[in-house]
């Protein structure tokens, strides 16, 4: 099974309606077109799992960059899950992880203590 992403969709088209445009280029096994949680309106954009490759890179060579609606669609491969990726090696991270004081933090510190007076004898 092969997953698409595609991009563009008119905010009132319907999951069917989708799917009957794809499977004019091969089986198409479900579309799943994301909604807002609140509204339920769409957000123009979703996933169609086709059943073969073959399929798959028909519905992208028919549909990429051309419209719907007057909305330019854009299919591509859905992007596989990756784990992220460290930006630094970990000594450079624990470098950057160090506290930075603003000069003069300590200086204030201690001044503070010196402000109050000791209690007076009785």
């Amino acid at each position: 099974m092969t997953k698409l992403f595609i991009v563009g969709i008119p905010r009132d088209m319907e999951e069917a309606e989708l799917s009957e445009i794809c499977h004019q280029y091969g089986h198409v096994a479900s579309v799943k077109i994301i909604t807002d949680i609140n509204s339920g309106q769409s957000k123009g954009y979703g996933f169609i799992n086709m059943v073969d490759e073959l399929s798959a890179a028909a519905v992208i060579k028919a549909l990429d960059g051309g419209t719907i609606d007057d909305r330019t669609i854009s299919v591509r491969l859905a992007d596989r899950q990756q784990p992220p990726q460290q930006s630094a090696p970990p000594q450079q991270q624990q470098q950057k992880r160090k506290p930075v004081r603003p000069a003069g933090y300590a200086v204030a510190a201690v001044a503070e203590r010196r402000g109050k007076r000791p209690r007076r004898a009785s």
